[in-house]
């Protein structure tokens, strides 16, 4: 594996968890959804 399929899979990690809506989230990414809960439950 070459530097370009480390890029690429760091690019889609970060598209996954970042942009991706996920509709088990309520068709938000990963990363919004944790930050509502710890908006919700006060922990920062």
């Amino acid at each position: 594996m070459g530097k370009w399929t480390n890029a690429d899979v760091a690019a889609y990690m970060r598209y996954y968890n970042l942009e991706r809506l996920h509709t088990a989230n309520g068709d938000i990414s990963p990363v919004d959804y944790e930050n509502t809960l710890r908006k919700v439950s006060g922990f920062s």
